[in-house]
C-alpha cells in the first residue's frame, strides 16, 4: 500500500500548486518594488522641476529605463 506522499500524482499536483503560489508571491513583489521606485521618481522630478534639474532628471530616467 502507497502512502500519501508516496503518490506521484499527489505530489505533482502539491508541487505544481506550490510552485504556482511562489511564482505568484515573488511578481507581487516585484510589481510592489516597481510602483514603489517609480513614486520615488516622480517625486523627484516634482521636486527638482527647474530646467537644469529637469534635463538631469530626464537623464536619470533614460538610465532606469535602461535596465
Amino acid at each position: 500500500m502507497r502512502t500519501f506522499f508516496e503518490d506521484s500524482y499527489i505530489n505533482k499536483v502539491f508541487f505544481n500548486f506550490v510552485k504556482r503560489e511562489v511564482e505568484k508571491e515573488q511578481l507581487n513583489r516585484t510589481i510592489d518594488e516597481i510602483d514603489y521606485l517609480n513614486e520615488l521618481q516622480n517625486n523627484l522630478l516634482k521636486r527638482y522641476d527647474s530646467s537644469k534639474k529637469a534635463s538631469q532628471m530626464n537623464l536619470i530616467k533614460k538610465f532606469n529605463n535602461v535596465r
